[in-house]
Formats: C-alpha cells, sequence, structure tokens
C-alpha cells in the first residue's frame, strides 16, 4: 500500500471503507481508512476525523501526515472543497492546483522545528507533483471531464470566512481559489518526500464576488458531482498508472544543512 486520497467537506462515503485503523506517530494518534481498488488497498484519511468533529485551524496536521509516512505512502491525492475567487470558475469546478499563498498564523507547518539540532530548508518552486498533476489531467480528458488548470490556492486559518476586502486583496496577489486546509499538508509532505497534489473542488464563490451568505448554503451539494468525477479520475489513475519518482523532484526537495 503506497497510495493514499486525503478527503474533506463532502468527501467522507467511499464505497467499501474498512476501519478505522490507528497510527501512532511522535505527534499524535491518527486514524485512517482502507479501500480496494482492485487486487490494491488504497488508504484514506478523512483530515477532519471519521465524523467531521476537527475544525481546519485545529487539525493535527503533521501527526497525519507523518502516519502516511510510516503507513509505506507515497502518492498522495488531496481534495480540497474551495471558494472561487475568479468569477468565470463556478460551482461545481474542478481545478488542479498549481501554486499556493499561505495566510494562516497558528499552524505548526513543519517537522524541521530544530528539535532534533538539524537545519533543512524546503524547496517549494514546484510545490505540488508535476508528474500527479499531468496524470490527473490525461485521465480527465480521457473522461471528458472540465477542470482548471494553473490554480493558485489561498490558505485561511479559518474557521472564519474571509471578508471581502481580503478577497480582494488575494484577487490582486494572483489567488484563485480560497480555502482552510491545504496549508501545511504541502509543506510536510515536501518534507517527507511525498508526492503530493491537490485538487480543488468549487463550493461557493468568495465573499464579495457574489451576494450570498456563504452560511446559509449547501457547499457539500454544490460539489457533489465534482467529488464523484475527482474520485473516478483519481482512481483511474492509481489502478492504471506505474507510480515512480524519476519524473519530479518530490524525493529531493530537502537541503540539509
Amino acid at each position: 500500500m503506497n497510495k493514499a486520497i486525503i478527503g474533506g467537506t463532502g468527501v467522507g462515503s467511499l464505497a467499501n471503507l474498512k476501519g478505522p485503523f490507528e497510527t501512532e506517530t511522535a505527534y499524535g494518534t491518527v486514524q485512517t481508512y482502507r479501500f480496494s481498488l482492485g487486487e490494491e488497498e488504497i488508504l484514506f484519511l478523512p483530515r477532519h476525523g471519521s465524523g467531521h468533529t476537527t475544525p481546519p485551524h485545529a487539525i493535527n496536521y503533521r501527526a497525519q501526515m507523518a502516519a502516511l509516512k510510516q503507513e509505506g505512502i507515497r502518492y498522495v491525492y488531496a481534495l480540497a472543497t474551495s471558494g472561487s475567487m475568479d468569477p468565470s470558475i463556478s460551482e461545481g469546478s474542478i481545478v488542479v492546483i498549481e501554486d499556493f499563498l499561505d495566510f494562516t498564523t497558528g499552524r505548526i507547518k513543519t517537522f524541521f522545528d530544530g528539535s532534533d539540532h538539524k537545519v533543512a530548508h524546503v524547496d517549494m518552486s514546484d510545490p505540488y507533483c508535476r508528474n500527479l498533476k499531468s496524470l490527473f489531467v490525461q485521465h480527465a480528458n480521457r473522461q471528458g471531464v472540465d477542470l482548471y488548470t494553473g490554480g493558485v490556492y489561498v490558505c485561511t486559518e479559518g474557521p472564519r470566512f474571509e471578508g471581502k476586502a481580503e478577497i480582494a486583496m488575494m484577487q490582486k496577489l494572483g489567488g484563485t481559489l480560497v480555502g482552510m486546509t491545504g496549508i501545511p499538508e504541502v509543506f510536510l509532505a515536501k518534507e517527507l518526500g511525498l508526492c503530493y497534489a491537490a485538487i480543488g473542488m468549487i463550493s461557493n464563490m468568495a465573499c464579495g464576488i457574489r451576494n450570498e451568505n456563504l452560511a446559509r448554503i449547501d457547499h457539500g451539494q454544490r460539489i457533489s458531482e465534482a467529488k464523484e468525477a475527482v474520485m473516478k479520475i483519481i482512481t483511474h489513475v492509481f489502478s492504471t498508472s506505474v507510480l515512480d519518482q524519476d519524473h519530479c523532484d518530490c524525493s529531493n526537495a530537502v537541503l540539509y544543512l
């Protein structure tokens, strides 16, 4: 077992799930699940917990990513329910994330905290695995699924939604979609040498794009079709592609000093 899917809002109803299984890490205990894909088992990690009880700012990201590493995972697709800051990218759209802007404030974002008396830096010039991204786009095209590429994911602290002025600022900085969970996942995956790609599913237009109350809409329903399409694409990638780390730099991104 070396493949995993990380799910968030609206992504917890997979068929034939087994579990939970507990993994003890140096950062805490993590519950994961398994589902079968042909003869192979795929790990599923619900980042908010099995009952969706942990808010984004309180997730133990280090424990979760460490658990994936300990379980032998090398290839990860992370699903991110997001708001769109681009009026041309509407609800239900699928976005392949290319880069990020970090507006989180209170999270532990690294394994390299100095506790082991080592200093390391991580290259983020290509934060999301180019091979997994490319395979996702190829399989989406074969299945006739429309998607957007080149997404710039803005991560905010949460749990509140962003304000109009904040969204206007993020748009000017080049943000495409906004969410609360993608960071520090991508940082930690890079530190662990995992191939990690993130797929955004648009559940709403960001604050100020339309005159709507984001607390009064059904975010899960708005991405239901996108969720099914994304999961179908990912399972096709996992079941038909020979994956390796020879076509990306994910396993060579850490500079130790």
